[in-house]
């Protein structure tokens, strides 16, 4: 859903030929800037990447959403927070920022790990009676994989943070779940699969842009679901679960990470379930198979944990941390 993005940019100044994949952007070495209104209710990310390049524009940026209720509100809040750091004040009221022109300073960042990327292995610590640990779990963070915390714990799980991570123990009950995810909409696949496997009903809340995001998540996950004899029901803004008992067969990826790793979390607890394209999970995390596979056998990562049930998930996780210097004397 790029052009509201593209439309914006021209209205910056930009010059660009076309509205969808493919099209062409000429560069001029400066972008003018100025005042812009963007529909960002489909991502987040077109406010950030704006926000990121608006002290460099030559008027700076006035920036104003206009739409639905904007997606994933910590992404932008993660933005604004990093710009600070790099001596750029952004100045935000509502669906509104503002930024002046201003020299980007060089920094040495320490980027924490996507805890997104965490769910599925913390899910399965619910699914399985086990338990998982994730060292070095930030104890602050804006992003909106931090929401798993709170989710996991509604979904009956123990959790726990304390300076070896954050584990999460389960016992192999999963409770259903009516919760808002408008703000980690990134988490409803893993959270959609565990609830197929619940005591009880759910409803998940406040995503209906996924619709636009690497596939029609909502139509995958419900036809995935039922696929696999589960009752799944779209709603106007996410998805109503009944839990059925499942069977084994296959489980679409749609070419989509989150889809693949929600079909992974399934098969834990359903026989014969089979992705038909794990490989997509490449897409954030490469050695998705490899680390899966080291899970079960309760070594994913270094591990002092030893099994409190016959196939349980006991393992600590290791989520890549990466070290990233800017510095425009590097580039």
């Amino acid at each position: 859903p790029l052009r509201p993005m593209l439309e914006a940019l021209r209205n910056l100044g930009a010059d660009i030929d076309g509205e969808v994949l493919p099209f062409t952007v000429r560069g001029a070495g400066s972008l003018r800037g100025g005042q812009v209104q963007l529909d960002a209710s489909a991502s987040s990310q077109f406010v950030s990447g704006l926000l990121l390049s608006a002290a460099s524009m030559d008027r700076g940026l006035e920036l104003h959403h206009v739409g639905p209720p904007l997606p994933s509100a910590p992404h932008v809040e993660m933005t604004v927070a990093m710009l600070a750091q790099a001596g750029v004040t952004v100045e935000g009221v509502g669906d509104e920022w503002h930024v002046d022109p201003a020299p980007v300073q060089p920094q040495l960042w320490e980027i924490e790990p996507d805890l997104s990327n965490a769910a599925q292995f913390l899910a399965a610590a619910l699914v399985t009676g086990g338990r998982v640990t994730v060292p070095g779990w930030p104890a602050h963070t804006t992003q909106a994989g931090d929401h798993l915390r709170e989710l996991l714990e509604l979904a009956g799980g123990q959790v726990e943070l304390d300076r070896d991570g954050l584990t999460v123990s389960g016992t192999g009950t999963v409770t259903g779940l009516d919760v808002d995810l408008h703000d980690a909409s990134e988490l409803t696949p893993v959270v959609a699969a565990l609830c197929a496997l619940a005591d009880g009903p759910s409803r998940l809340r406040g995503v209906a842009h996924i619709r636009g995001h690497e596939t029609n998540r909502i139509d995958a996950l419900i036809g995935n679901l039922r696929a696999l004899g589960g009752e799944a029901e779209e709603l106007p803004d996410g998805i109503r679960i009944t839990p059925r008992p499942l069977h084994g067969g296959l489980w679409r990826a749609h070419h989509d990470h989150r889809i693949a790793t929600a079909g992974a979390l399934i098969g834990l607890r359903v026989p014969g379930v089979e992705v038909d394209d794990i490989s997509t999970t490449a897409k954030t995390m490469p050695e998705f198979p490899q680390l899966w596979a080291q899970l079960l056998q309760g070594e994913a990562g270094p591990t002092d944990a030893s099994s409190d049930a016959p196939g349980a998930a006991i393992a600590r996780v290791y989520l890549e941390q990466t070290r990233l210097l800017t510095n425009p004397k590097e580039m």
